[in-house]
């Protein structure tokens, strides 16, 4: 199934654009070919359950899905950009961050400049915009697993610090934050989103509802909805997504819980 999600602006290529992307692991269709445009403005969530293509389809449009079984194309502003080109203007995030030495929060989100040449102030506001300047100087394997994520946006807000149009792939990026670092860090992704776009895969679609302008559902590997957030995360499409009923609670979205539980 191919899905697409409509840019804002008809009169420019689309900020980041991907045509009939797809991965294929021998027999396993992991991801089918899916076309998609996001646009300056955009925040883009990726929801579906565990296996649903998520990540495979967050790692093709980061470029980072290579070999044989992969297909389709990802353009940049309408071009097709090399390694150097794309890491000043488009950063990754990954749902497991890791770091091989003992470096400091500071050091590894100074990591994110080498492609654009250090700049003290853009790591220092990137730290400050994930709440971690108070831990800068502390070894990343010290800190606990939210703080690590957290360090890890940090390395990619700075990494696009004074880009023009900055394009930010995200998975999984909440796991094990708290609520109040989690708001910390949509502020920051919508400030980066009034100049460039933001596309994150989430495993909580009542989260994804709250934070996306735009949604797309997995299931199996395919996109089974797409459009605006609001419209396509309702108990329907996600219970379909996710093989559970789903229902609306006090304005969010969540499983429907039965006592007892059904085994």
């Amino acid at each position: 199934m191919s899905a697409a999600v409509e840019g804002l602006s008809p009169s420019r290529a689309p900020l980041l654009e991907a045509r009939a992307v797809a991965r294929r692991y021998g027999d396993t269709q992991a991801l089918a070919a899916t076309s998609l445009s996001i646009e300056v403005g955009d925040i883009v969530a990726i929801v579906g359950a565990n296996g649903s293509g998520k990540s495979t389809l967050l790692r093709a449009l980061a470029g980072i899905v290579h070999g044989e079984g992969v297909s389709g194309e990802v353009r940049i502003d309408g071009r097709f950009l090399v390694r150097e080109e794309v890491a000043r203007v488009r950063a990754f995030v990954p749902q497991r961050p890791e770091v091989a030495a003992d470096f400091t929060a500071r050091e590894v989100v100074a990591l994110g400049r080498f492609a654009r040449g250090h700049d003290a102030a853009a790591v220092e506001r990137a730290l400050a915009a994930v709440g971690l300047s108070h831990r800068a100087d502390r070894p990343v394997h010290t800190l606990s697993g939210g703080e690590r994520q957290r360090v890890a946006v940090a390395r990619a807000l700075c990494q696009l610090d004074g880009v023009e149009r900055p394009i930010l792939l995200l998975d999984e990026p909440f796991s094990g934050i708290d609520p109040g670092e989690v708001a910390r860090i949509v502020a920051a992704l919508r400030a980066l989103a009034e100049r460039g776009a933001v596309a994150l895969s989430m495993h909580d679609p009542g989260l994804a509802r709250a934070v996306a302008t735009r949604a797309l559902v997995m299931r199996a590997g395919e996109v089974v909805a797409s459009g605006d957030a609001a419209s396509v995360l309702e108990p329907g499409l996600l219970g379909a997504a996710y093989a559970a009923e789903m229902e609306r609670a006090d304005g969010w979205i969540a499983p429907v819980l039965r006592r007892p539980f059904p085994r």
